[in-house]
């Protein structure tokens, strides 16, 4: 059953109570299923299991969540690269060590274990896996401050440039994500942020061209909390649909009232 957005943020206190900022969000942990895939636990491994068959893992893995009201990514548009996050409690400080298992998913078999220094979280993947979308947690004082990475998972390497939008240096963003969309074909990922103090906006994520693109919404969040937190995203051709509310030219980025 999918909670709802407030029970959600009930249940993140440490993820809100500090403001961020960057144009995309927090890394919200794993689920035991969703994409057609379970993740069980038990006796120290992870039993993963597709309609193409299963594996075991040791250690304990999940499927990453990608918004606060429940949805999972980790599978690339294609079908063939799974990506598990592990499962960890939080605790409130920053992990010295991140971890990921990728799958190849007919047959099931590993091909890469990625680990990485830091704290990192799953944000999306490339149509067919080459590249690998992380959240940098860079402030344990600070958990909405983070920055999103590209790891290069064809030659086993995260790349050194930060992925954010270049238009908008001088405009400090900070959210929490709320619902997510992909194109066809998988290559742009959009993700609406909402923000208590804040206007709520779009991430747009070019997952092939390593770029992205963030777009504020003239949205009241002061009288409109309930709804933004709500708000669903749709594509819906050339637009991207925000709600009942906006649309967004996926070309130019223009935002105009539905």
């Amino acid at each position: 059953m999918r909670r709802s957005p407030l029970i959600l943020l009930a249940l993140l206190p440490a993820l809100l109570l500090v403001p961020g900022a960057s144009g995309a969000g927090p890394w919200l942990g794993t689920a035991a299923e969703g994409l057609g895939y379970t993740a069980v636990v038990r006796d120290g491994a992870t039993t993963v299991a597709g309609e193409s068959g299963s594996l075991t893992l040791r250690g304990a893995w999940g499927l990453p969540r990608v918004t606060l009201n429940g949805e999972v990514g980790g599978l690339s548009a294609d079908g063939r690269v799974l990506v598990l996050g592990e499962r960890f409690s939080p605790t409130g400080e920053l992990r010295p060590e991140s971890s990921f298992t990728v799958v190849r998913t007919n047959p099931p078999r590993v091909t890469r274990t990625v680990t990485l220094r830091g704290d990192f979280g799953f944000d999306a993947l490339s149509p067919h896996g080459r590249w690998l979308y992380l959240i940098q947690h860079v402030s344990a004082r600070n958990l909405l401050s983070y920055r999103v990475r590209a790891y290069d998972l064809a030659h086993g390497r995260l790349l050194a440039r930060v992925v954010a939008d270049k238009r908008q240096r001088d405009w400090v963003m900070e959210g929490y994500p709320l619902a997510r969309a992909a194109a066809a074909g998988g290559r742009w990922v959009y993700t609406l942020y909402g923000n208590g103090n804040n206007y709520p906006f779009v991430h747009a994520l070019d997952t092939v061209s390593r770029t992205a693109v963030c777009i504020g919404l003239p949205w009241d969040w002061t009288a409109d909390r309930a709804e933004i937190d709500r708000a669903t995203l749709t594509v819906e051709g050339g637009k991207l649909a925000v709600g009942d509310r906006f649309l967004l030219d996926r070309a130019t980025f223009r935002v105009t009232k539905r």
